[in-house]
């Protein structure tokens, strides 16, 4: 599963400009209150089209991103809409991840959440299985000479392996299960964070297309309550592929809901 930009993501910052188009589509939605308005979505594909040969090098967060929005809602959404994307989430991030706590990207995309815990000086422990969303993410976090532990490999019960199967065309959307895609790697949650020595996790993010069951609940199983997350950020849309509901174990473990966005659920635990 390859994307064909391999060579645009050694080249330095700035080799893939703005057009005028997509600098004004940013002036009408990039952190404006319009970013939150279903106004954007016929901008964002208009943005999209100038990028048909390629990424486009912008900010996001006041950090220098390339963009692949053609192939990816995650980097067509943050281009255009900037903060405004995800806003419930990146306030909660801000409540409460501190300065040096440890933030767990688990399905860390292009890092979008990655970048935002890496500028607030927070570790960051990034898990992404598919490659190409891997090596942007990687590429990301380099051009701003920002440290991160990585790992292509999914998530779920034991090791061992799967196929990462590519959805409507959108790299993000990629799932576990059956059918033409990439072989890739899983790993248990509390293996990944062993291996990192870690001892705390101040937030977790988890966005894995309906497999979130099969990282979760395997971890709070084996892992001492030392390692399991303050916070979470969970995905839930997709909880009609779960084998198994992850609600009564997460509050059983004493978490709570403490709010929601349209695409994810905000707990803490008490």
């Amino acid at each position: 599963m390859l994307d064909g930009h391999g060579l645009a993501r050694a080249l330095p910052f700035g080799t893939y400009p703005l057009t005028e188009a997509q600098k004004k589509i940013r002036k009408i939605f990039f952190n404006t209150p319009l970013g939150y308005s279903r106004l954007r979505r016929p901008f964002m594909e208009r943005f999209k089209r100038d990028c048909s040969s390629g990424p486009v090098d912008a900010t996001l967060f006041g950090l220098k991103v390339r963009f692949y929005p053609q192939d990816n809602q995650t980097d067509a959404k943050s281009a255009v809409c900037g903060a405004c994307y995800n806003h419930r989430e990146l306030k909660w991030l801000r409540r409460h991840l501190p300065k040096g706590g440890t933030f767990v990207d688990v399905g860390a995309n292009m890092g979008f959440f990655s970048l935002y815990a890496a500028q607030r000086e927070a570790r960051v422990i990034a898990v992404e299985p598919n490659p190409v969303l891997f090596e942007r993410l990687t590429t990301n976090l380099r051009l701003n000479g920002m440290q991160a532990d990585l790992f292509r490999v999914a998530v779920g019960d034991q090791d061992g392996s799967c196929q990462l199967v590519q959805v409507n065309g959108d790299f993000g959307g990629g799932r576990i299960g059956a059918g033409q895609g990439a072989a890739v790697r899983i790993r248990p949650l509390v293996d990944i964070l062993q291996a990192c020595d870690v001892t705390a996790v101040h937030v977790l993010k988890i966005d894995i297309e309906g497999y979130e069951d099969r990282a979760l609940l395997p971890f709070f199983r084996k892992a001492p309550a030392a390692l399991w997350p303050d916070h979470l950020i969970m995905e839930d849309t997709e909880h009609g592929r779960w084998a198994q509901d992850v609600f009564p174990v997460l509050r059983r473990c004493g978490y709570e809901r403490r709010g929601r966005s349209r695409g994810n659920i905000l707990l803490s635990r008490f």
